[in-house]
């Protein structure tokens, strides 16, 4: 999608092309989708761009504090660690970014292919734009979607194609996240985690489901959706981003 730039920026276009081709979870076919949109005169000469990657081609972790480390590339080293632990060695060679946090508290790691972000890079020096910020779809989603969620006590789901993410959260950061790959029985993934909310509950806290998805998932979910919240499509966007999520939340 393209904004007008402004105070208020404003659509100026929208484009949906699925990609074809390649194995399943293979990113360069849409890399060199995203370079024939850019070639086109209706998207030539845009001045910036924000890349929203979908979650298929991240991978997340909580990085529990440790007054041991004490600078930031110790951190990272750590980071790194628990994701190689929990998605193999693969992940080991791909870029890591962690979340800032006060000390004591948790921090997030997500990681990306090296590859893939070189490779969007490259694109947008070839047709000369600024890359803004390149971002996994849950972390866009939560951040223009936070005004919204209690601070504490519920989870936060980001739908895509083939692919569930969900964060616990709790007082001041994330507990837990969760990914799984989704199927045509991907309601299933969202009664587990409202049982799983209701069982690991506090006294006193919440287990709210709260979903960001294209109005085609809800569309989908039917009665299975009837105890969950949906974030809502007509929610003021005050940011960049929220606009961004509003615009996805209204595709079929």
């Amino acid at each position: 999608m393209r904004l007008k730039r402004g105070l208020r920026p404003e659509l100026a276009g929208e484009y949906e092309h699925t990609v074809e081709g390649g194995r399943t979870g293979d990113w360069e076919p849409v890399v060199g989708s995203a370079d024939e949109l850019l070639s086109q005169p209706q998207w030539a000469g845009a001045p910036c761009i924000r890349v929203v990657v979908a979650d298929w081609w991240a991978r997340y972790a909580i990085v529990p504090w440790v007054d041991t480390l004490a600078s930031a590339s110790e951190r990272l080293a750590h980071a790194r660690a628990l994701l190689a632990a929990s998605y193999g060695e693969a992940v080991s060679r791909w870029d890591v970014q962690v979340s800032d946090a006060p000390p004591g508290i948790p921090r997030v790691a997500c990681t990306m292919s090296a590859e893939l972000i070189a490779a969007v890079r490259e694109l947008c020096v070839r047709h000369s734009v600024r890359l803004v910020s390149l971002q996994p779809q849950m972390i866009v989603a939560y951040e223009a979607s936070r005004q919204q969620l209690p601070e504490t006590g519920a989870w936060f789901v980001s739908l895509g194609d083939g692919m569930l993410t969900a964060v616990r959260l709790t007082q001041r950061h994330w507990d837990r996240v969760y990914s799984v790959r989704i199927g045509p029985d991907w309601t299933r993934e969202l009664t587990r985690l409202q049982t799983l909310g209701r069982l690991a509950r506090p006294e006193g806290e919440e287990s709210t489901v709260y979903v960001d998805a294209t109005m085609g998932w809800r569309e989908v979910a039917g009665t299975t959706g009837q105890d969950l919240h949906w974030l809502e499509i007509d929610a003021p966007p005050v940011t960049t981003l929220a606009r961004l999520s509003r615009v996805r939340r209204m595709a079929a």
